[in-house]
């Protein structure tokens, strides 16, 4: 391959920018990376970047290459305060893996303020892993544009919180697995099995098909049963 003119004899702004052009090729910031392997104990994935990068070779030309694997990437969920949303990962699932200003390990092993075990800087061995960026080819589809939603990607499944207040829960069944108190009213419009305790504090309303221990509201009728005087009491 032919040099050019400016390789031949190249002026200082050139060489400057040559120099700058470099530096920052060993300069990581972020990638967006796929999952490999997923350790839920470390709580650390396995990734493949997903972008090939560019190498120049003595001939001149320019070469595709693929990264190696960063591995024991650690996860970034949301937490604070004692409390943490989880996800499932799964291999295959896309992340966008951030790299720190400086070596992360020591930090990463014992918490708290340590020193840098070296001066190492936006290196690829010192990234985290954040899910999820979305590719055209695994994007979800039918976002809220109104309501918060936690939800699966089928969106078959979620819980939806309205702006006015309304608290959904959508899928095919709730299940609490913990006593249930109710403080205000309850409306149950669909059928309704209790089969254990339920403490209702405030007003219920049980319509359509409401039984309890297998006994229906609605058909249940007692035979041999006297009506009352006019003052009969409260119920006992």
């Amino acid at each position: 391959m032919a040099l050019t003119n400016n390789e031949r004899s190249p002026d200082l702004l050139q060489i400057i920018r040559d120099a700058i052009q470099a530096e920052l090729t060993n300069l990581w910031t972020c990638l967006p990376c796929e999952v490999i392997k997923y350790d839920p104990e470390a709580v650390t994935v396995d990734v493949q970047s997903t972008i090939k990068i560019p190498i120049n070779l003595p001939s001149g030309e320019i070469e595709l290459v693929e990264l190696p694997m960063f591995l024991d990437v650690p996860v970034m969920f949301p937490c604070a305060g004692g409390f943490t949303i989880t996800h499932p990962i799964k291999q295959g699932d896309e992340c966008l893996v951030s790299f720190a200003d400086r070596n992360i390990d020591v930090w990463w092993q014992q918490g708290g303020i340590q020193n840098p075990f070296d001066t190492r800087k936006h290196d690829l061995s010192d990234g985290f892993a954040f899910f999820r960026p979305q590719s055209q080819a695994k994007k979800i589809s039918g976002i809220s544009t109104t309501d918060l939603e936690i939800r699966n990607d089928a969106n078959t499944c979620k819980i939806q919180i309205t702006l006015d207040g309304v608290i959904n829960f959508i899928g095919t069944k709730s299940v609490f697995h913990h006593p249930v108190e109710l403080l205000e009213t309850l409306d149950v419009v669909g059928a309704s099995t209790l089969q254990n305790t339920l403490d209702v504090t405030g007003k219920s309303t049980l319509s359509a098909g409401a039984s309890i221990g297998g006994i229906e509201f609605s058909t249940h009728k007692h035979g041999g049963v006297q009506s009352g005087g006019s003052d009969t009491g409260n119920p006992k």
